[in-house]
């Protein structure tokens, strides 16, 4: 599985490319089967004008599934990265979880439950 990084007009420190991919490496580790590939871009969301806000925004192809895409922003391109690595870890279970389970087909009984 790839995983792309893109910063745009923020400059990357050294080390966040690395430090990028080995979040979502763990966050999306056991998930690695359903995903076709990931890319993370971060952003500066004041550009020139200055200021502390950086934008995380994560998408990622995953295999018949929809895609998951979102943006987390924070004070620090690393508190950006870490709150989404979180959530992808939350989506992906959410989602895979989902798809496995079976649907209830229509006009198929319903247990009843002791009283």
């Amino acid at each position: 599985m790839r995983i792309d990084l893109h910063c745009d007009g923020v400059e990357a420190p050294p080390g966040l490319r690395d430090y990028v991919a080995r979040r979502m490496r763990f966050a999306i580790g056991r998930f690695r089967d359903h995903i076709q590939w990931a890319r993370v871009k971060v952003a500066d969301v004041n550009g020139p004008k200055g200021g502390a806000d950086k934008r995380c925004v994560v998408q990622l192809r995953l295999r018949n599934l929809p895609d998951v895409v979102f943006a987390i922003t924070q004070l620090e391109v690393r508190a950006a990265v870490d709150e989404a690595a979180d959530r992808v870890a939350r989506v992906l279970a959410q989602r895979v979880r989902r798809h496995q389970r079976p649907a209830r087909q229509a006009g198929a009984p319903v247990a009843a439950l002791p009283a």
